[in-house]
């Protein structure tokens, strides 16, 4: 062969040998981005997967925690009040507000949390004997604890809801959330808690009345007072936030008055059921 038939048969090789790698090339990008998707999506299914799974493994614990609820409601009362305390049952105040009460032949509720000495139990008793409403508040009420996730605020519910209804044979039905359903705790979880609260057929509570005895230091029995009565409204119900802590004396001093003054102005009192429709906060934005 002649240098020049050499020359061509290399030049052809060469341009063979590109066009054949470049083809390769090609192709090796085209099946990676085909591999790299698939792998995307079977991954995003995967996490989706494994989102999905995560929602509803709550749901599958506590077959206990169910209440038959058509929630269907009551309008709401006028000139009705609903006296309720928290964070009891406690060894000396919670006695004292059940003696007023019995006194005055009137029905409130107690969203209790939990405890377990014998004076105690006692109490989670009385509360139920005397025609009262018993609800779930906390078991720990520990915010940072309960709020940190749905699971955790179930574990929580479980606790007390067992305990009341081991004591009392008395099934709680109705709950109110510890700092109310929208604080500064719960921002990230009280929807999904309230769903699942609400798929499992419970019904909680907020407030409209603040007697103020939660606040800062002790809050006198003026005070208490006045807050209770100027801040019902004869339109509509009031469901009323009282306490009843052995810290809680001026509330105890306040109660007799607030229940005088309140039925001189017509107000009737009641205790809160599932049936009761209920004040809730709005959600924040």
């Amino acid at each position: 062969m002649t240098v020049r038939q050499w020359k061509r048969v290399i030049t052809g090789f060469v341009v063979l040998l590109i066009i054949t790698l470049g083809a390769t090339a090609a192709y090796a990008e085209v099946r990676y981005q085909r591999l790299a998707t698939e792998f995307e999506g079977e991954a995003v299914e995967e996490s989706a997967d494994s989102e999905q799974n995560l929602s509803i493994d709550y749901q599958k614990k506590y077959d206990n925690l169910y209440v038959q609820n058509d929630f269907e409601y009551k309008e709401a009362q006028d000139s009705i009040c609903y006296l309720t305390f928290d964070d009891g049952p406690s060894t000396e105040n919670t006695e004292k507000i059940l003696d007023i009460l019995k006194k005055y032949n009137i029905k409130a509720t107690f969203f209790v949390i939990y405890k377990d000495t014998e004076k105690e139990k006692a109490m989670y008793k009385r509360i139920v004997e005397e025609g009262h409403t018993i609800g779930v508040h906390t078991a720990s009420h520990d915010y940072e604890k309960i709020y940190s996730s749905v699971d955790a605020y179930l574990k929580d519910f479980n606790k007390i809801a067992s305990h009341i209804e081991e004591i009392t044979g008395e099934k709680p039905e109705i709950f109110r959330f510890p700092g109310g359903s929208v604080n500064s705790y719960n921002g990230a979880v009280y929807m999904q808690i309230v769903s699942e609260m609400m798929r499992r057929g419970y019904t909680y509570y907020d407030w409209n009345v603040g007697s103020g005895d939660a606040s800062y230091g002790t809050a006198s029995k003026n005070w208490i007072v006045g807050n209770v009565v100027n801040g019902v409204a004869k339109e509509g119900s009031n469901i009323i936030l009282m306490h009843d802590t052995n810290a809680k004396d001026t509330t105890v001093q306040a109660l007799p008055e607030i229940i005088e003054r309140l039925s001189a102005q017509g107000y009737r009192f009641d205790k809160l059921t599932k049936e009761v429709k209920p004040v809730t906060f709005s959600y924040l934005s």
